[in-house]
């Protein structure tokens, strides 16, 4: 566990599990988009399987405040790993006192010890959360993300 003035950083796994998906529930209920039991699967899955990505609780005065977690792919344009901050939560009544600078800061130092090239992060553009990652020297990316949900596929179109 990392610490600095009150701050902590605790590495998620299956002994924070619990925690962190309880405070995932919070956070997708906060933004109108509740957790299924897929995705609360998919959350666990990362916890135990390390070569996904890792997990983080952020504690504050020994309270635990806040949850992050980060996803890995390969890039050959960044030569080697590259991590996307999926979810970066503090409880409402830890908001306001720097803390999310204090969190971002903390995993970005945890990822680029680990070997991390580059880190990607979503937001809301024109939110909190794009003001405080632009003001801790992250920029807008040039590209576009596309996306498609594969699940809803119809393999009779494929020829």
């Amino acid at each position: 566990m990392v610490r600095h003035m009150g701050f902590g950083l605790l590495l998620g796994g299956p002994a924070t599990a619990d925690d962190i998906v309880a405070m995932a529930r919070r956070f997708h209920a906060e933004t109108g988009y509740p957790m299924d039991r897929v995705q609360e699967d998919a959350l666990r899955t990362l916890l135990v399987d390390a070569s996904l990505g890792r997990a983080w609780l952020a504690t504050y005065r020994g309270d635990r405040v806040g949850y992050a977690i980060a996803l890995y792919r390969h890039s050959i344009d960044h030569g080697g790993r590259v991590a996307l901050v999926d979810d970066l939560y503090l409880l409402e009544g830890a908001r306001g006192r720097g803390l999310g600078r204090r969190f971002l800061r903390a995993i970005c130092r945890d990822l680029a010890d680990f070997g991390i090239r580059q880190v990607h992060l979503f937001a809301d553009a024109g939110g909190s959360a794009a003001m405080l990652y632009e003001s801790e020297g992250f920029e807008p990316s040039p590209l576009v993300l596309f996306e498609r949900d594969l699940r809803e596929e119809d393999d009779d179109d494929v020829p």
